[in-house]
């Protein structure tokens, strides 16, 4: 509660909280450790829900100004994580739609640099450190990219790896968990996984409550992809220094110019992000028209 005190009238994480009613399930959870009764190994975590997903208690205002939509039902994930025992705090600011219009959320790391998009207040709050885990989707970079820019991990699951409930606007949206830690990130993904599965139709998230033992990769592939032609020269000499780490620990390094098939595989994808932007326009006509009362 101190950290969102200090730091989220500059970095301006959340779109809504619940801080009373927080309080309240903190005293419930430490009751059941005392009773070593813990639903979970997330018992008790404080959590940060994306402004895209449903909850019975909090508006879902899709990152909108003015906005009051109150579903009045929780989607799948949050009923999920209530039913595991974590502390749903509020939820976190996404860009306009989560598309490209960027939200008031600044990076806790500068105030005068981006936090990324559209997961814009998942990362920040968990880079900022106002929560260990906070709930994200995807659909381009909408995951990884806010984990990247204020220093936390990201898991993106395979489509429909976690149930998205009522948010199938987008075929190839994705839902996953920002978090401080790599264990963290696992726990909230597999007790989500645990209680609600997948997409209907998809196989969830499958693995043990712990993650398994880190090991060392033998192979390593690297993909460039389109936006590498646009990435400016220092980053690029820090990927490649980071290459050089890679290999001098003894990890081979495949890339298109000594692999025929990641040659192939940057071929075929050479266009992603124009395809990607052509089935969200056609996909949105039925999505926002809902949202106009048009559907």
């Amino acid at each position: 509660m101190k950290q969102i005190e200090e730091l989220e009238p500059s970095v301006k994480a959340w779109a809504s909280l619940r801080l009373e009613d927080a309080l309240r399930d903190a005293a419930a959870s430490e009751a059941r450790y005392r009773a070593k009764r813990p639903l979970s190994l997330i018992d008790g975590m404080p959590i940060g829900i994306k402004d895209v997903l449903s909850t019975k208690d909090m508006p879902t205002n899709f990152g909108i100004i003015g906005n009051e939509n109150h579903t009045r039902f929780d989607s799948p994930i949050a009923q999920a994580l209530r039913d595991a025992g974590a502390i749903i705090l509020g939820k976190t600011t996404t860009t306009e739609l989560a598309f490209g219009d960027p939200s008031e959320t600044k990076n806790p790391f500068d105030l005068t640099r981006t936090p990324g998009g559209s997961s814009s207040g998942s990362g920040a709050a968990v880079g900022a450190r106002m929560v260990p885990a906070a709930i994200g989707t995807q659909v381009g970079g909408s995951l990884i990219r806010p984990a990247s820019y204020n220093a936390n991990f990201a898991l993106k699951p395979t489509i429909g790896g976690l149930n998205r409930g009522e948010d199938l606007n987008y075929s190839h949206l994705a839902c996953g968990v920002h978090a401080g830690s790599l264990i963290d990130m696992w726990r909230v993904t597999i007790e989500i996984a645990k209680r609600v599965g997948g997409d209907p139709g998809y196989l969830g998230v499958v693995g043990n409550d712990d993650l398994a033992n880190a090991c060392v990769p033998q192979t390593i592939a690297l993909i460039e992809t389109e936006g590498w032609s646009e990435t400016e020269q220092t980053t690029r000499d820090g990927f490649h220094a980071f290459r050089t780490q890679l290999e001098s620990a003894g990890i081979t390094t495949l890339t298109k110019d000594n692999n025929v098939h990641i040659r192939r595989f940057e071929q075929v994808i050479a266009n992603a992000k124009e395809l990607t932007l052509g089935i969200i326009a056609w996909e949105g006509q039925w999505y926002l028209g809902r949202m106009l009362g048009k559907g």
